[in-house]
């Protein structure tokens, strides 16, 4: 594949200019057309200007005042031929607020009428009101004044100082004010004309000047935003099952200058590179801080002692004189030299290379960025202004097979009518719309992304009627595929199953094979079990390809199935003997982990026997003080010397007996239980397999 190098296709071809919408003046037989535009699909545009200069001078250029940041990046001027670009001069943006401030009359911040007047104390001026006035303003003042039905208000006056003294105007009478200092008049009127000026979109000149004597070539280039040239496509298929498929390519350009491209060199480029806007017009100013100016004491007179230089030339070594400043004319004429004879010939505009190399020396090294590719137009444009045009790009046979593509999320039922087209041109083909023909019919449309040569690409264009699909979900129970038992802690691994049948039907009126890519959504967290890997992959889908034999009705079903590993951890010695049992019965666990639950099952089971008999042991003792307790209540109602007292006395002695027993067969098994507890922590915390 050939590849473009633009930093070096801008050192061979000319250099940007920045008119997207300027038009180029200059001093008769002096003239900067535009030779060259190569538009991005970026959103920016490269314009070349070329044309012929006789001895010094200067060119003017007119753009819009939108466009000077762009011009100041990127602009570069050439006087070839033994010339010399003395420099580019064009009017200071300073910001409207600071450059009001410099007036003698404060326009900044839309000042009122009384705060005119108060900054104009000291100006000689003639008022009209309800008569004329002549004086110097001496200020303003607001008074408390009294209206209608009593109500008090607010008044501004006008003192002035004239030949009757000091008098006192209200400023609501006054019916004009004229300065009798022209300078101030004129400063006012200046001010008023930037406001204006500044409001409105206007043009703003820039001056090339140059130097040299005789006939010379001048180039000038800008790069400027410009429109996105775009690309749309024709198809023609071809054949019914495929081959060879005609590709028209149109690009789609935009004229956004005023002024017409007659004869330009037109190249479009796929490419992105890095472009930014950057406001280098409006003039900057850093605030700095303000410091007190330090004064110091008076320095008296010093003596310096002889001293000595160690051997060697006198003066200091490295140390070279300036040369002597060189006046401009003298560097104009080292920089223009005589030309022998007069250079009668008229330039050819398609063999002028702009090469920074020549004429400008070179302070830094370059390397190419990135790829890109271009259409070069082969023939001159012409192009009115703030005109579009269509202009052919491709018109040539490509690759492509047919096929029925579906995907349930676009229609649950039909396939759509597509191809896989195969860039078998020379071209890298930009992204766009394709209208595809078939039959000398339209068939319908697409959209082509980017496509490489010797690249492919899929693209449909209708449903297709012919062919059905029919799709099935289902979802399959967990399956416990691992356990691992480790330090106490269960770990279960679980398999979650889906599955999806497509049964595919061919409903070919004429009978023919179809082939058929099914396309089915692919997430991260799911791994394809069925089938092992798909025709393609993308990062959302896996493709499935099949071919449907000719014959009517005929049709065909696969099964895609997708897993997804879980882990679930628990405590094993929070787990019941069911729960452990549920583990043991399952299928895919290992004998070591097979062995090991039915161990800890028997352990848990001897921790239960003896948690049970402790249980029973200890109710029985209950239920002995509980009746000691109905015993001594009957007791302090009987005589000592009753024989029924003397009953109770002897059962309360028996239950003491029992009690005694009882306590000491529970403290045994509490020490029995604690022991296998332990037992079964130890094993636990031992327990590794898996």
């Amino acid at each position: 594949m050939r590849k473009w190098f633009w930093v070096l296709f801008f050192l061979t071809t000319g250099l940007p200019c920045l008119f997207s919408q300027a038009a180029a003046e200059a001093a008769p037989g002096e003239r900067l057309p535009v030779k060259s535009v190569v538009l991005f699909t970026s959103g920016v545009g490269y314009f070349s200007r070329e044309g012929t200069v006789t001895d010094s001078g200067s060119i003017e250029l007119l753009f819009d005042v939108k466009n000077v940041s762009d011009l100041l990046k990127s602009m570069v001027v050439r006087d070839l031929d033994g010339g010399a670009i003395l420099g580019v001069e064009y009017a200071s943006r300073e910001p409207l607020e600071r450059t009001l401030k410099g007036f003698s009359l404060d326009l900044s911040g839309a000042p009122g009428f009384a705060q005119l007047v108060q900054q104009a104390r000291g100006e000689m001026v003639t008022i009209t009101a309800d008569k004329k006035y002549e004086g110097a303003i001496v200020g303003t003042e607001e008074r408390i004044v009294s209206g209608a039905e009593g109500t008090l208000g607010e008044e501004v006056f006008i003192t002035l100082f004239g030949p009757a003294g000091l008098e006192s105007i209200p400023l609501k009478s006054v019916r004009s004010l004229q300065f009798q200092n022209p300078r101030l008049r004129d400063e006012l009127e200046a001010a008023l004309k930037l406001i204006s000026e500044t409001r409105n979109t206007e043009k703003k000149s820039v001056l090339i000047s140059h130097a040299g004597k005789g006939r010379r070539r001048v180039q000038a280039g800008y790069i400027v935003e410009a429109p996105v040239w775009k690309t749309s496509y024709r198809l023609v298929v071809g054949g019914a099952t495929g081959g060879k498929h005609l590709l028209q390519g149109w690009g789609i350009v935009e004229n956004a200058t005023d002024e017409d491209w007659k004869g330009v060199r037109l190249d479009l480029v796929s490419g992105m590179p890095v472009s930014f806007a950057m406001d280098l017009y409006r003039p900057l100013f850093n605030p700095r801080p303000v410091l007190p100016y330090s004064l110091q004491g008076a320095l008296a007179p010093q003596t310096y002692d002889m001293g000595f230089r160690p051997e060697g030339p006198a003066g200091i070594e490295g140390h070279v004189p300036p040369p002597p400043a060189q006046s401009r004319a003298r560097m104009e004429k080292a920089a223009a030299p005589m030309i022998a004879e007069e250079m009668a010939y008229e330039p050819d505009y398609r063999d002028m290379k702009m090469e920074i190399t020549k004429g400008v020396e070179a302070r830094a090294t370059g390397e190419a960025a990135g790829e890109f590719f271009r259409y070069t137009i082969a023939s001159p444009v012409d192009l009115k202004r703030r005109q579009s045009a269509m202009i052919p790009i491709l018109n040539e046979e490509i690759e492509g097979e047919r096929l029925s593509i579906y995907n349930g999320a676009g229609h649950a039922k039909h396939p759509m009518n597509g191809l896989r087209l195969k860039n078998t041109s020379v071209l890298s083909l930009m992204g766009g719309p394709l209208t595809v023909y078939e039959d000398g019919l339209y068939a319908g449309d697409a959209y082509m992304d980017k496509l490489a040569p010797g690249a492919e690409r899929l693209v449909s264009y209708s449903l297709d009627l012919s062919t059905e699909v029919m799709a099935e979900a289902a979802n399959r129970p967990e399956l416990i595929s691992k356990l691992r038992l480790q330090r106490g802690i269960l770990t279960v691994s679980k398999v979650l199953r889906r599955e999806k049948t497509y049964t595919l039907i061919n409903r070919d009126p004429a009978g023919l094979t179809r082939r058929i890519i099914v396309e089915h959504p692919a997430q991260a967290d799911w791994k394809l079990a069925e089938p092992e890997t798909p025709a393609e992959r993308t990062d959302s889908l896996y493709r499935f390809q099949f071919e449907l034999p000719a014959g009517r009705d005929n049709q065909a079903a696969f099964l895609v199935a997708e897993e997804r590993l879980l882990e679930q951890t628990v405590g094993l010695s929070n787990i019941n003997n069911d729960t452990i049992l549920f583990y043991m019965q399952q299928k895919n666990i290992s004998p070591a982990v097979r062995t090991a639950l039915e161990k800890l099952s028997a352990m848990k089971n001897e921790l239960a026997g003896i948690s049970r008999q402790r249980q029973t042991e200890e109710s029985r003792l209950t239920a002995i003080h509980k009746e000691q307790e109905r015993i001594r209540a009957n007791m302090d109602s009987l005589e000592r010397t009753s024989p029924l007292y003397q009953r109770y006395a002897g059962a309360l002695n028996d239950q003491e007996n029992t009690l005694a027993e009882l306590t000491s067969g529970i403290d045994g098994l509490r020490r029995r239980e604690a022991e296998t507890k332990k037992a079964i922590d130890d094993y636990l915390a031992a327990l590794d397999v898996e």
